[in-house]
């Protein structure tokens, strides 16, 4: 890589293929907490953090929206999704151990997350795929509810993290909301369609580059070598 570039992974359709883990758990900690499930039911949850997502269900169940942010609803959720995870972790998408793997400063690349998911949920995702080394920092849905932001942050921990300043940063995602929060921030983007998306969609939305997959790490590393850097 000619430039120092930071890759900002996004997690579920991305890095891991899920089976429904975190929306089984989200439905299992509102049956609990709040003795129903359904406000799920028709909600937009592509691409969206898991606090928004909390809050908007917390409105259809006739709560308090600030819950949102509780102690008590991220610690049931998270303990539900320990349970789902290790019934069905999903998959690897593939490519992703490959790409992980070239991400060391010998090579110029850098792995952060920049995911909707609360930190503690993200990590009980990535547990059984062996990937939580690889993406020591990041930003997570527990920072904010604007993918936006989080992204930011996700930024500014890891160039705190690894002592560098980066020339080029590439959010790598698979939905529009992907597209967006890097748009916002000056950064590149690299979308796959592995998630509910599929390529000519992702391709109207904006993004620098679009592959079916991350797989021929060397044609991705190609790809990611050609996005615009840091203006």
């Amino acid at each position: 890589m000619n430039m120092r570039t930071l890759l900002l992974f996004d997690l579920d359709g991305t890095l891991v293929l899920g089976e429904g883990a975190g929306r089984r758990a989200i439905v299992r900690a509102f049956t609990h907490l709040y003795g129903t499930g359904d406000c799920w039911d028709g909600l937009d949850t592509a691409g969206r953090t898991d606090t928004a997502i909390f809050e908007d269900m917390l409105r259809r169940a006739g709560r308090d929206p600030q819950d949102a942010w509780g102690r008590e609803l991220w610690d049931t959720y998270v303990h539900y999704l320990r349970d789902e995870v290790q019934k069905r972790p999903g998959r690897l998408a593939p490519g992703v151990l490959e790409l992980l793997a070239r991400c060391t400063p010998v090579h110029g690349l850098y792995a952060a997350l920049g995911t909707g998911n609360l930190e503690p949920g993200a990590r009980v995702k990535l547990g059984p795929h062996g990937i939580n080394d690889p993406l020591p920092v990041g930003g997570f849905g527990s920072d904010t509810m604007d993918r936006a932001e989080l992204v930011r942050i996700g930024f500014e921990r890891a160039r705190e993290y690894y002592g560098t300043d980066f020339e080029r940063v590439v959010v790598i995602g698979d939905t529009p909301r992907d597209a967006a929060c890097a748009q916002a921030n000056g950064y590149a983007c690299l979308l796959v369609a592995t998630g509910p998306f599929d390529q000519d969609s992702l391709a109207r939305c904006g993004a620098d580059a679009v592959r079916q997959d991350l797989a021929d790490t060397a044609g991705v590393l190609d790809t990611i070598a050609g996005l615009p850097r840091l203006g």
